[in-house]
Parts: C-alpha cells; sequence; structure tokens
C-alpha cells in the first residue's frame, strides 16, 4: 500500500470515528438520480441505520424499500425495511398509494396504462377461440380493462370490469358488484371469501413458487389459485406471473385439472 493510500485510509478511519465518515443521505440521492439503483438503496439503508435519529432516516428507509420493490423487483429486501419504517417511526406518514405499491410485491396484476394480454385456448393455441385483454382507461383510482372474445377470426363479446386497491385488496368490478380477487401478500395456504357474478366465492392459495410454461413463455414464481363457487364440485385455477398477471387458466375437480385458456403474448406499450 502507497503512503497516500494509508494517508487517505488514516483519515477515513479517524473521521469515521469522530462521525464523519457516515452514510449521507445526499449522497444516496445522487446515486438513484445516476441511475446506481442497487447502490443507491444500500446506501439509503446504510443511513438510516447509521443515523437512525436523522430526521430524513424515515425517508430514507422509504426510499430504499421503493427502489428495491417496484424498481429491481427485490420483494424480500424492501419488506424488512417497511417493517423497521412502521416499528421504528410509527409517525411518519408515508402516502397510502406509495405504501400499497412498495407493500404490494410481487404485483400478480399489473394494470398499467398500455398493457395488453392475449390468450388462447390450450388446444389450439388461440385458432379456435381467443381473447384480448387490454387496459383502456387509467387514473390514481385505478384502471378499465376490455376483454374482447373470438371465435377464431370473428368477434363474439366484448365487456369491461374496473380494477382497484383497497388497502392491500386488489378488487375487480363489474355491474355495480365488488370482487376481492386477490389479498396481499399472497401466500401459500391463504384463504378468503367473497361475492361475484357466480355467487358466494371460496379462494384459495394452493400453491406458491412454482414455474409454469404457456406459449408466452416459462414463468418462475408463479401463485396457483383456487376460485371455487361455494358448494361447487368444481373449481377453476388460476396462475399468476409476477408483473406479469394470469398467465394460465384450468378447470379442476376431484383427481383431474384441464387447461381451458392460456397467455399466447403480453405486451407494455409505451
Amino acid at each position: 500500500m502507497t503512503t497516500e493510500r494509508k494517508m487517505i485510509r488514516f483519515l477515513c478511519l479517524a473521521l469515521l470515528a469522530a462521525g464523519g465518515c457516515a452514510p449521507r443521505y445526499e449522497d444516496a440521492v445522487v446515486m438513484e438520480k445516476q441511475g446506481r439503483l442497487l447502490q443507491a438503496a444500500r446506501k439509503y439503508a446504510d443511513f438510516s441505520r447509521a443515523k437512525p435519529e436523522d430526521p430524513a432516516a424515515p425517508k430514507a428507509l422509504m426510499a430504499a424499500a421503493q427502489i428495491y420493490s417496484l424498481n429491481l423487483g427485490l420483494c424480500s429486501e424492501s419488506r424488512p425495511l417497511l417493517e423497521r419504517l412502521a416499528r421504528d417511526y410509527p409517525s411518519f406518514k408515508m402516502p397510502e398509494d406509495v405504501f400499497r405499491r412498495i407493500f404490494v410485491c410481487p404485483d400478480y396484476f399489473p394494470a398499467g396504462p398500455g398493457l395488453k394480454w392475449v390468450y388462447g385456448d390450450s388446444e389450439t393455441l388461440g385458432q379456435n377461440a381467443k381473447q384480448v385483454v387490454e387496459v383502456v382507461d387509467h387514473t390514481a383510482k385505478g384502471a378499465v380493462i376490455k376483454s374482447t372474445f373470438y371465435a377464431g377470426s370473428e368477434q363474439v363479446s366484448s365487456q369491461k370490469k374496473a380494477y382497484r386497491f383497497s388497502e392491500t385488496n386488489f378488487i375487480e368490478s363489474q355491474d355495480r358488484k365488488d370482487t376481492l380477487i386477490l389479498k396481499y401478500p399472497l401466500e401459500q395456504g391463504k384463504t378468503w371469501v367473497s361475492s361475484g357474478q357466480e355467487g358466494r366465492l371460496q379462494f384459495l392459495v394452493e400453491k406458491a413458487g412454482l414455474k409454469v410454461k404457456v406459449k408466452a413463455g416459462e414463468f418462475s414464481s408463479c401463485i396457483k389459485m383456487r376460485r371455487r363457487v361455494a358448494g361447487a364440485p368444481s373449481w377453476i385455477y388460476e396462475y399468476y406471473a409476477p408483473w406479469t398477471g394470469k398467465i394460465l387458466t384450468a378447470v379442476a375437480g376431484p383427481r383431474y385439472e384441464n387447461r381451458v385458456m392460456e397467455l399466447l403474448s403480453y405486451e407494455e406499450k409505451k
């Protein structure tokens, strides 16, 4: 090690002892603006640990969690930061929509502007039946999604449904009836009950962490959700992929499961 490097190291150690080399909030802000997101998230988290009494500490925790969740998809890194934020800074008021976007990680039903999904029957991969699903309206309160159904190349029907969050519950609305279709966090074994067009519905996250292959590709970390009309002898399985949404629908019952519709393509229009 050169004399110059030794001197720099000595000075930094001396400053560290005096608190001068502690992580700075401003450094993290600069890194984030430069696009160095992973480094910025770490710097924000380091700052909050080094200076928990600083007024910017809760903002740093929120910024780190937001980068990990929304920008990097590292949900396991963001959740502990949110928990620490809630525990150590109970008076800090995070905007509800910001908290929801961070906490809903991974997002199994993105409903942002410009999104489009194309599904086809699993037997012929869309030659016999196809469904085109598009986000046609999007506001801070939610989204309107239009579904168009085809038999071969002929359009047979279309419908619109509205989607919104209520806290961390994802709600589907049609004909003035609300259905709770996703109750975050989505973990294996989670159950809930809601109402729908079919009547009283029972939901179960039967499996998580699945790898599922459909025409649009192979997806990891998927969930398999059972949607069942109360008392019915059969049910529907819906498979959701993180950051993509529903990729497969199957009909099932005791000792059987048959694919019905699967994702053919997915677009994120700018």
